[in-house]
């Protein structure tokens, strides 16, 4: 069994006891065969949920994933949550370390899955309330039973924008959807002999990689490392992952990397070169738009586009491709106060010098404000 992943016990916490005067759970890792069953048959079930992307943040140094589920007295899985506590910085994680849940937590829509939640998300926090700043909650679908647990476990609800597309159309009437300029940019772009390739190796990641670190340069924000992407090269099931890359003759100008499940085209990372007169990051959104279309995906998701108060660069750009906003929303759980108001600090200096990010953390600080 991974060393990051939970053993196999039974849940005795105080607060738990509450509810297993009603129902009794016992808590079981990613390994229960039943597992990614339950993952695939829930309605919020995506591939952050999957053992495979378990695997892929487990190999990785500055992610430690914490998988759990609760099972009933029948043997049957009722709720399970996946996050991951992120190491920004190596020298300072007291100060800089999360947990993030990169989707909402899973249950049964029933009383019982409900109580599991509770009981998981209680355990969970307990385990990370000394090792993280905050836990941070990024929901990829409507709410569910899981808003009802996470309220009454102390998360707060944030507004949180995010745009999709609806693939329920044909290709010629989704890219009339989108916005005449950008538009333009594309067939400009594509008539200057701009080339689209599959790039899903070792090498693609390697070009995929110096192209993030172009872009997250600039924006002086953080990256996670090569390792997350090339563990997800390695640990997702064939047909998971998509690497795309836009080549000037030889030489690769922007790439994107989306994950697949589900129906949802997951647009995960993307990096581009700035060269005037060429949009070949916005080539590759439509071109992954028309293939998610054309291969019967459902939703072609942008991964979020920020604090409805933040000025978000990419908000922009995300809402020109016929996209539907959505605010599903984040929660937030702060763990320590005081060490959130000396991060928030840090961080105020640092992102001067492009050392790390921390949305969240300025997001749930704005609160020990108030």
């Amino acid at each position: 069994m991974d060393p990051h992943l939970v053993c196999r016990h039974v849940i005795t916490s105080p607060h738990m006891l509450m509810s297993a005067r009603k129902y009794r759970f016992e808590l079981v890792d990613s390994d229960h065969e039943q597992w990614d069953a339950y993952v695939q048959q829930h309605p919020s079930g995506s591939i952050f949920h999957t053992r495979a992307m378990i695997r892929a943040f487990a190999s990785v140094g500055s992610v430690s994933p914490r998988a759990m589920a609760a099972i009933d007295e029948s043997g049957s899985i009722v709720a399970l949550l996946v996050s991951c506590h992120v190491k920004t910085l190596r020298d300072f994680s007291s100060l800089s370390s999360r947990a993030v849940h990169y989707a909402e937590p899973l249950c049964d829509a029933t009383p019982k899955g409900v109580a599991a939640l509770q009981n998981l998300l209680t355990q969970h926090d307990a385990q990370m309330r000394d090792q993280a700043l905050l836990c941070e909650v990024r929901s990829i679908c409507e709410p569910g039973h899981e808003r009802d647990a996470l309220l009454h476990c102390g998360y707060d609800h944030r507004d949180y924008i995010n745009y999709i597309v609806e693939l329920d159309a044909s290709t010629d009437e989704l890219f009339s959807r989108i916005n005449k300029n950008m538009r333009q940019k594309i067939r400009s772009t594509l008539r200057k002999d701009i080339e689209l390739r599959d790039d899903n190796s070792v090498a693609g990641v390697g070009r995929l990689y110096r192209l993030l670190q172009s872009s997250y340069g600039r924006a002086r924000v953080p990256l996670l490392g090569r390792e997350m992407f090339e563990a997800t090269l390695e640990h997702l099931p064939p047909g998971s992952l998509r690497i795309r890359t836009a080549f000037d003759g030889d030489k690769p100008i922007a790439a994107i990397v989306s994950l697949l499940y589900g129906g949802r085209v997951f647009s995960w990372y993307g990096g581009t070169l700035r060269l005037p007169a060429l949009s070949p990051f916005a080539c590759l959104v439509w071109d992954d738009i028309r293939w998610g279309c054309e291969n019967g995906f459902h939703v072609y998701d942008f991964g979020g586009a920020g604090w409805p108060h933040e000025d978000y660069g990419p908000r922009k750009f995300k809402a020109s491709f016929g996209s539907k906003e959505v605010r599903y929303g984040r929660y937030l759980l702060t763990y320590s106060k005081l060490r959130l108001r000396l991060a928030a600090f840090a961080y105020s200096v640092s992102r001067r010098l492009g050392a790390w990010s921390g949305s969240s953390i300025q997001e749930a600080n704005h609160d020990t404000k108030e």
